[in-house]
């Protein structure tokens, strides 16, 4: 478990390990494997398990939302909008969503190890959404949904938007186009692509207070 290396993580096994009065390999050995013993228990829990899946189906269809927020880079494209969503803003709702949704469950809310397994656990969680939509590398001709009216049509992954301190970094961010009447047509994927060439090139240019505001105006934004 690389979050037993972590300082919150090596606090929490040293409290279970407090807990346990004789272990033949050593406490600290014992009181890892009960903590994910925990988890792995409550993960495989039914009432998780589809709390979960509901997440996941849910992560891209917030960019539908977000990309309304303030302040976000954007540009009209043959009657579509096209708009940058930073991946901390998209992060930032899902890990709130999934922290709110899965601590009403005792179950999650009484794991041992406390906040600093659950942290872990919701951010693998986030982390694994984000490698399978790298892996299905979204693009103008292969666009990903992103609810009703949205997809994404490309994904940055290494913009840095903000100096993570001691927050994940989640850099990049994810070109979100807007579906109208009008068809995606050939042209309009061509024309797309520009402009996201445009705007990595652009993007690149901002200064670190200019990334911060754009993230402090858009922070805004309702879940």
């Amino acid at each position: 478990m690389v979050w037993a290396e972590t300082p919150k993580g090596r606090a929490a096994v040293s409290a279970v390990a407090g807990q346990i009065r004789f272990s033949l390999f050593g406490k600290e050995r014992a009181a890892r494997r009960r903590l994910w013993r925990g988890l792995a228990s409550a993960a495989r829990d039914a009432r998780i398990v589809a709390a979960l899946q509901a997440e996941v189906a849910a992560y891209l269809g917030r960019l539908g939302q977000l990309v309304y927020a303030d302040g976000l880079p954007r540009i009209g494209v043959n009657l579509h909008r096209l708009v940058v969503v930073p991946r901390v803003l998209l992060n930032s709702a899902a890990y709130r969503s999934i922290h709110e949704n899965l601590m009403a469950h005792p179950v999650v809310a009484s794991l041992e190890g406390g906040d600093a397994l659950r942290d872990f656990w919701f951010l693998r969680l986030i982390r694994e959404i984000h490698t399978a939509i790298v892996r299905a590398e979204p693009s103008p001709k292969h666009p990903l949904p992103a609810g009703d009216e949205w997809i994404s049509v490309g994904l940055n992954t290494d913009f840095v938007w903000r100096v993570p301190f001691n927050a994940p970094a989640w850099a990049g961010h994810h070109y979100v186009l807007e579906l109208t009447r009008d068809p995606i047509t050939r042209a309009v994927r061509k024309a797309v692509a520009e402009r996201v060439s445009g705007f990595e090139t652009s993007l690149a240019s901002l200064s670190k207070v200019e990334r911060g505001e754009i993230l402090r105006r858009a922070a805004s934004v309702p879940d």
